[in-house]
């Protein structure tokens, strides 16, 4: 059921009738007028009408009660009374939740950190955003692989463990989350491998005065954060310091740790996969807090030792698509056609840099493994789609993977892989690096937003045991409600904002919404419902309450998140301004209390149905 849809193809089929057109052609062009004063829908009829034409286009149907142009507008007016019946009589729990008609297999990549270190804020928004997109995705009857890819092959893995195999391949602490204490050894042996790295440089540059007092300057801040990393932990990082310092090439020892685990060789391998393992294991219980969990963990390393890497390599040779750039095989995309480059989404005029697939060493690269792993996601689930989230700082890259699997034949694949961009997050004031163990990690977020809605709940006497249901709540949202492709600076206070677009907000009015509808035995007649009563706020809620169908299938088609977001912050705008004017259950007229119970009965289903869809618990008592 779709009653806002209903009333568009009333007027459409009134003018495609009157014009001669195609009625899609009329919904497609459908537009809601700037102010309700105009009407509640608007039809541009520049492309519609012929020039000097005096066509009678205005009428009067079931869904509309009247039309006027102002213009090049015919501005429509629905009738309420319609509206209001064909919306609530057939309301159901899921109202707007709808199906679609052709249910494709979809498989969902978020998050997949590097698993050296707790998740910061810049993943927190990657994990959100997926996970939205996978809850959208199902709600609308797709079948969706959600997954987590593994780099456990590369630099950062090599450096964590090779601090781990100078303190002995140690197992962390039981009493410190694993991630958390991995990302300590991590940030201790990058910053320690740094100084002495720069040390060495130094030595090299006394005669060259500027580019010394540069070198001078980094080691500084080196020096400076690693005094930051020994006051966190001093015990550990005082024996990397003694080992690493014995080390004469600690360089050398990663790059070696990195060729053993690529080729698979024992103990390496099995070493390395248990840290790569705990860091994991630390990731998934920071999410799981968010309600975030995958389908399956696929390794980067499995992918070298199978030999899908091997294979995507030779493939690529025997289909000639390989040349030499920088003195490695790599793969050039000049003579892709304009046609082939809009399939593939690549922006006009921009040339596509040559992905090298293999070193000069014989080593292979990123996303020479993507090539595979891309592949591996669609084989393995019989994907129709398959969607990447990642930052928009690897558009390259994923414009590179999306051209040379078409290249190499994989043409349905190159054009249904999709990169799912989003902006940087910031915590104001604050700059992050992993490698210096300077982030503010998702614990961080959680812990903090967490105290202040404990607070906020505990001085208002509220239901402490919702403290974690509105500080999920609060992140998510606050998370979703801004568009991807928009950078975003993370605001605590913003966040937990229980007066206006947060998730607490939206939590707190359906939690209003629900104190009415349950304190009703049962609904009254949809009959009995006073609809001269729809003026002002009651029928700008009704306008939203038979929007939302509309309103969830645009944000899933869009794979927009933030549509739904605006949609359901400014449907409890309105229904809290209602709820603080009117009575609504001590309304002693019976016509008038039947109306305004079923709005609240409105607000109540679309925001529980909205909330829910994203990923957020609606509550019934804070």
């Amino acid at each position: 059921m779709d009653p806002f849809s209903d009333v568009k193809k009333e007027l459409a089929l009134h003018l495609s009738a009157a014009l001669g057109v195609d009625p899609t052609q009329v919904m497609e062009g459908i537009e809601i007028p700037p102010s309700e004063e105009l009407g509640d829908l608007a039809v541009p009829l520049r492309e519609l009408v012929p020039k000097g034409s005096h066509l009678e286009l205005q009428f009067k149907g079931k869904l509309i009660k009247s039309t006027k142009i102002i213009g090049i507008y015919l501005n429509a007016f629905v009738n309420e009374d319609e509206l209001f019946r064909l919306t609530f009589s057939n309301m159901t729990e899921d109202y707007g939740i709808l199906r679609t008609s052709s249910p494709l297999r979809i498989v969902v990549e978020h998050t997949s950190a590097n698993p050296v270190h707790p998740l910061h804020i810049g993943h927190l928004r990657n994990a959100i955003l997926g996970d939205t997109l996978a809850r959208l995705l199902k709600l609308r009857g797709h079948e969706v692989n959600v997954r987590f890819y593994v780099n456990d092959a590369g630099r950062q893995s090599a450096i964590l463990s090779y601090g781990m195999s100078r303190l002995g391949w140690p197992d962390p602490p039981i009493e410190s989350k694993k991630d958390v204490w991995l990302g300590l050894v991590y940030a201790c042996t990058n910053v320690l491998i740094e100084i002495n790295k720069l040390k060495k440089v130094l030595e090299e540059l006394k005669e060259k005065h500027e580019e010394y007092l540069s070198k001078v300057r980094e080691l500084d801040e080196f020096v400076a954060v690693a005094k930051e990393l020994r006051d966190k932990g001093q015990e550990i990082f005082d024996k990397l310091a003694d080992e690493i310092g014995r080390d004469p090439d600690p360089e050398g020892s990663v790059q070696k740790l990195m060729q053993q685990y690529e080729r698979g060789e024992e103990p390496i391998r099995t070493l390395m996969r248990k840290v790569s393992t705990y860091a994991l294991e630390g990731i998934s219980q920071t999410l799981s807090f968010l309600g975030i969990y995958f389908d399956s963990f696929d390794y980067e390393g499995d992918l070298l030792w199978n030999g899908s890497v091997e294979k995507i390599i030779n493939e690529a040779r025997e289909k000639g698509i390989l040349t030499i750039h920088k003195g490695a095989s790599a793969v050039s995309f000049q003579g892709l056609t304009e046609e082939e480059r809009r399939a593939l989404r690549i922006p006009k005029g921009y040339d596509v840099p040559p992905l090298i697939l293999v070193r000069a060493d014989g080593t292979t690269l990123y996303p020479t493994r993507d090539i595979a792993y891309t592949l591996k996601k669609y084989k393995e689930f019989s994907a129709h789609r398959v969607i990447n989230v990642i930052a928009e700082e690897q558009s390259t890259p994923q414009t590179q993977l999306r051209a040379t699997l078409y290249l190499m034949g994989f043409r349905n694949e190159a054009v249904n892989l999709l990169h799912y961009s989003y902006g940087m997050v910031n915590v104001e004031g604050m700059r992050m690096s992993g490698r210096r163990g300077r982030y503010i990690s998702v614990d961080d977020i959680i812990d903090q937003v967490r105290a202040v809605v404990g607070n906020r709940v505990k001085s208002r006497g509220g239901n402490e045991n919702v403290i974690d249901e509105l500080t999920k709540g609060a992140i998510r949202f606050a998370i979703i409600s801004v568009a991807p492709t928009k950078p975003m600076s993370f605001s605590i206070q913003r966040a937990i904002d229980f007066n206006q677009n947060s998730g607490p907000y939206l939590q707190y009015t359906y939690a209003r919404a629900h104190s009415i509808v349950s304190k009703m035995e049962s609904m009254p007649s949809v009959e009995k419902a006073d609809t001269s009563e729809l003026v002002g706020d009651k029928r700008r809620l009704l306008l939203q309450v038979a929007k939302f169908p509309e309103v969830f299938v645009s944000t899933t088609e869009q794979l927009k998140p933030e549509i739904m977001a605006t949609y359901l912050n400014k449907l409890a705008d309105i229904f809290n301004r209602w709820y603080d004017s009117e009575r609504i259950l001590q309304e002693p007229a019976e016509g008038k209390r039947a109306l305004k119970l079923w709005l609240a009965m409105g607000v109540k289903t679309v925001i529980g149905n909205g909330l829910s869809a994203l990923g957020i618990n609606p509550l019934s008592r804070i």
